[in-house]
Order: structure tokens, then C-alpha cells, then sequence
């Protein structure tokens, strides 16, 4: 979390303002400006200054997207500060002993953003955000500020990734990235202000798998991975499974084999209508999903996908399939109103399939029933909590980052919170009118449930089957728990 400083606030602010107005844009007072600003400073120098590059690499014939190849990590040495403190010091680069790697990812965003987004890889584990030991971890990410969105003011947001973390938090999934805002130096360089955020791979407190266990990602570009891919029987071309754990490089041929079979078993039971829940965790499914309806995401092709088991030993079904985090929020609110987020509806990957199932329905509306209540509340007090730990620091650093990424931080941090509290709120007024409506669809489902205890009509009468009207319903089932359903 960032620290309030003395040093923070209207002496940086003045800084940043003098800068702009004076023209002045060299390195070096660059980062003085930024050791004034509340917020922390990544200093990273490579061996002999070697830049990450990457070259642009387009898709061939019969897959999709444009990504990056020859993005490889290039090796040094990074510091991080406060005000002039220094939180960590990864040391000069020695192979598995200290220093670091620093690499440019991304695919879409790798090939096009002005500002390079990084993957870092540390020589030794450490916690990044300085939350406790059992956060060290060797991966670390630089996420680009700037998000291109056409339904926001000036066609851009610099916090979509905010959003999406208090959705996914609001709804509950398993494990949701954390982040802070950092300033990046690279070889004396200014590179802008990016988020810090942990990566998506195999920990404890991250995606927590054994080593039996996989994840994998449902992707789009497969075809970049050097062979290290396969295919499912349902997957369409477009698509193929890539590996984030284990390594691409460590997946045995038996692996493999193993990894494909399980998910195949769980393709032929799906679209043979079979108990796909002795496969997949239903409610990380639900929650998924239920994050990007109400967050209206337009992506169904990029949003990733990942899919992760604990282990995958002899009875296959031993743990589930699960899908998470959530990522890649760049779509945000683009959907249409009314309309559920593409990923919902589109067929390249299993929720159309799923969501004609009723127990996936009831998985769905039941995660939906958990938080809908207060949700609009959760999701916009979500949001300003957000303000209060980052405004100051923020505001000052992307006056900072404008200066060398010009249009790409001309809105304060209140702009930006009080937009995405609007689009919020009417998504879950959408939201709404859409679970009523799959509610409606299978009314008679719920009511032959052998755990409905009671009928009631919302203003708390009792009513049975046969004498309820048009309108809206709470059943309450044996476990205590409740739903509403609308007859029509």
C-alpha cells in the first residue's frame, strides 16, 4: 500500500506544474520529480543497457490477432524507492542468486501501446507490494496506464483495471490480482507510470495448484507458442490451450496427453448434456462469468481464460476444473445496453453451452442472489476506497506520465472514479432486468427442487405452487438459503 509522505502532496504537485509550464523534460529532473511524489520509484538498469525489444508477428492463415515475438528478457538490476527510501534492492544480476529480468508482453498491447507493458521476473522471491513473506514471488507485471474504450470521456480510462478488481472482489472469485501505481525508470529513462501487479501463475496465494496440478489459458494466440500448445475436440480453430504451470518448456509428451484427455472428458460431457459438475467447479464458473455481465465486457475472443486444476492423478475427477482470475478489462462497458457481456453469448468458448443447462442457470442466479442485494453499494463504496488510498499520488504521477505519453492522462483520478460509479451503477440496473428474465425462463425448475421449503411472495406471505400469480417470488430452501424467481 502506498505511505503517505510529508514529502508527498504540494511540493510534488508544484513540481509537476513548474515542469509543464517551463518545458522542462530531461531525464534526470524526471526522476527527481517523481522521488518527490507518494508513490513508488522502479529504477531498473540493465546489464550494458540493453533495451527489451520485441518484433510485431501477425497471425497466419486461419487464426486471429497480431503479438510479439523475439521479446526476450534481457537481465539487470532494480531498485525500488519512496521519497528517497528504499523499500527493495534486487541486487546486481547473478543467475538464480539475485538481480532481475525484464521482458516486453502483452500481445495486441506489446505490439501497439506507446508505453511498453513489462513482465519481470526476479532472481529471488520477493513481495513486491510488501505485504508479508508469503507473497514472494519471482513474477511480477508493469501494466500499461492507458486503456483505449470508446464509452469513456476522450475515448480512454486509466482505471478500467480498478474496476474490474472491485467487481471481482464484490462477487467473490478466488483470487483476484492486487496492484499499486509505481513510476518506472528504465536505464536512466522514464517509461510513465504503471500498475505493479502480481502475475497470473502457480503460488499459494496466487493460483494454488500441487504439482500435479496445470493451468492453462484458452488462447487466442497459440499459434505464437512455438508448438507448445494443443487442441481440444470442441475448440474451434481459432483457438488452442497454452500452458501458464507447468513451465511450456517442462510438459512432458505424457503430460500432455494427461492435460488434453481430462479436458476432452469434460468437452464430451458438456456437449453430450452429461454431469459436467463431477469436472468444473460450478461456482468459480458462475462467479467468472457473473464478473464480466456486470462489468457489460465486449471481448469474447481476448478476455483470458484460464483454467487451472489442483491435481491430475488417476481418478481425474479427484478436484475440479476451475476458471480465474478474471483479467484483461479493457472492454469494459462497451456492450450494449441490455445485452449480456459477449463472453455470455459467444460460442468460441463454454458458457452458451453452459448457460443452456439448468444447473448452471441455478449456479449462476444463486451466485447472483448472494450479492445482488447490495451490490451497487459494494461496487461504488469499492471504488472510493480506491480514491482514498491512491488520488494524491495518482493525480500528481499521471501529470507526470502526460508529459511523455501526451492525451493519455488528462483526467484526474476523480473524473475517472465518478465515471466508472455511473457506468457501474447502470450495469447493475441492466443486470437486474437480464437475471429476471433467465429467472423467468425456467420457473417451474426451482419449484420441484426437493430443498424448497417454502414459497413466498415478496412482501413475506406464504404461497404454494398452484396458487402463485404472475409476479416476483423468494423461495427459501432447506440449507437456508434463498433465491428469487418472476412469474410471468
Amino acid at each position: 500500500m502506498i505511505r503517505k509522505r510529508v514529502c508527498a502532496g504540494f511540493a510534488s504537485m508544484m513540481m509537476a506544474i513548474v515542469m509543464c509550464a517551463q518545458g522542462v523534460s530531461t531525464d534526470a529532473e524526471m526522476e527527481r520529480a517523481c522521488e518527490l511524489i507518494d508513490m513508488p520509484l522502479l529504477c531498473i538498469n540493465t546489464i550494458d543497457g540493453e533495451m527489451p525489444t520485441c518484433q510485431v508477428v501477425t497471425a497466419p492463415a486461419g487464426c486471429i490477432g497480431t503479438s510479439i515475438t523475439d521479446n526476450n528478457y534481457v537481465a539487470g538490476r532494480m531498485v525500488m524507492t519512496l521519497c528517497g527510501d528504499t523499500l527493495y534492492d534486487s541486487g546486481e544480476y547473478e543467475q538464480s542468486v539475485s538481480g532481475m529480468r525484464i521482458k516486453i508482453r502483452g500481445n495486441s498491447t506489446g505490439a501497439y501501446l506507446n508505453q511498453h507493458p513489462y513482465k519481470i521476473k526476479l532472481s529471488k522471491k520477493s513481495d513486491l507490494l510488501r505485504r508479508g513473506d508469503e507473497y514472494k514471488h519471482k513474477e511480477w507485471l508493469l501494466l500499461s496506464m492507458y486503456t483505449w474504450n470508446v464509452k469513456m470521456t476522450r475515448e480512454y480510462s486509466n482505471l478500467l483495471n480498478i474496476a474490474g478488481t472491485v467487481a471481482a472482489k464484490a462477487v467473490g472469485v478466488e483470487w483476484t490480482p492486487s496492484y499499486e501505481f509505481v513510476n518506472v525508470m528504465l536505464n536512466g529513462k522514464y517509461q510513465g507510470m504503471y500498475y505493479l501487479m502480481e502475475s497470473v501463475a502457480r503460488d499459494e496465494c496466487r493460483i494454488n495448484v500441487s504439482n500435479e496440478g496445470f493451468i492453462i489459458e484458452h488462447d487466442p494466440f497459440f499459434w505464437n507458442e512455438d508448438g507448445h500448445f494443443f487442441k481440444t475436440n470442441h475448440q474451434t480453430a481459432a483457438y488452442g490451450y497454452t500452458y501458464k504451470y507447468p513451465d511450456k518448456d517442462d510438459v512432458t509428451d505424457d503430460v500432455q496427453t494427461a492435460i488434453c484427455e481430462y479436458m476432452n472428458e469434460f468437452e464430451d460431457c458438456l456437449y453430450g448434456d452429461g454431469d459436467v459438475a463431477q469436472y468444473i467447479d460450478m461456482e468459480s464458473f458462475a462467479k467468472w462469468i457473473l464478473v464480466h455481465d456486470i462489468l457489460g465486457t465486449d471481448d469474447g475472443a481476448g478476455c483470458n481464460k484460464f483454467l487451472y486444476k489442483y491435481d491430475l492423478p488417476t481418478d481425474a475427477t479427484s478436484s475440479k476444473l476451475k476458471i480465474g482470475p478474471p483479467w484483461d478489462y479493457d472492454s469494459c462497458f462497451r456492450i450494449g445496453d441490455g445485452q449480456w457481456s459477449k463472453v455470455h453469448t459467444m460460442s468460441a468458448f463454454y458458457y452458451p453451452k453452459l448457460f443452456e443447462r439448468n444447473d448452471f442457470k441455478e449456479e449462476y442466479l444463486r451466485q447472483w442472489d448472494r450479492v445482488s442485494s447490495d451490490l451497487e453499494s459494494v461496487l461504488l463504496d469499492g471504488l472510493e476506497e480506491e480514491y482514498e488510498k491512491y488520488h494524491t499520488a495518482f493525480d500528481e504521477g499521471i501529470a507526470l506520465h502526460n508529459k511523455f505519453f501526451p492525451g493519455e492522462g488528462v483526467k484526474t483520478c476523480r473524473e475517472q472514479i465518478d465515471e466508472l460509479k455511473k457506468l457501474m451503477s447502470q450495469r447493475v440496473g441492466m443486470m437486474e432486468n437480464l437475471t429476471a428474465d433467465l429467472f423467468a425462463t425456467d420457473v417451474e425448475q426451482p419449484l420441484v427442487d426437493a430443498r424448497v421449503e417454502r414459497i413466498l411472495s415478496i412482501d413475506g406471505h406464504e404461497v404454494t405452487k398452484t396458487t402463485m400469480t404472475r409476479g416476483i417470488y423468494i423461495i427459501v430452501y432447506t440449507d437456508g438459503s434463498v433465491r428469487k424467481i418472476i412469474k410471468k
